[in-house]
């Protein structure tokens, strides 16, 4: 069976990122990334709590960092059954990378890493435009089913 770090390489091969922006599987070294830009969207919780926010992430799977250099500059973090649902639990990119692809990359990752899988979550008003432009439909939220 493929490791978490080789199965998104392989899910990575088939998203395009800007010049010197990679995607990877996330490791506790990200976790200061990860609380200095959810703190900078507003997000409280990982810093607030970051014992359980810290359990939460590792609980989870995809979990992936968009990173320039070592600076993360997004991340992903969502649930899945790996056949029907997966769940986006939080997405974001900060806001002088945005419009460049990366959250779309990172929902490409997580969907070719569960290619049978549907995506569901919530979303914000000013995030709303973006799910609707990559094809998710208002459902209670929001769906993307993969036929």
């Amino acid at each position: 069976m493929m490791d978490f770090k080789h199965q998104v390489e392989a899910a990575f091969a088939h998203v395009s990122l800007p010049p010197g922006v990679s995607i990877r599987a996330w490791s506790e070294a990200d976790f200061a990334g990860i609380q200095r830009l959810s703190a900078a969207e507003g997000w409280p919780t990982p810093n607030e709590r970051p014992e359980e926010s810290l359990t939460s992430w590792r609980n989870a799977w995809p979990t992936l960092v968009a990173t320039d250099g070592e600076a993360v500059i997004g991340f992903v973090r969502a649930l899945t059954d790996g056949e029907i649902t997966m769940y986006i639990a939080e997405l974001l990119v900060v806001p002088e990378r945005r419009g460049q692809g990366l959250g779309r990359a990172l929902l490409d990752v997580c969907h070719h890493l569960y290619p049978h899988t549907r995506l569901d979550l919530l979303s914000t008003v000013s995030s709303d435009g973006f799910y609707e432009g990559f094809g998710f439909r208002r459902f209670q939220g929001f769906r993307k089913s993969y036929q």
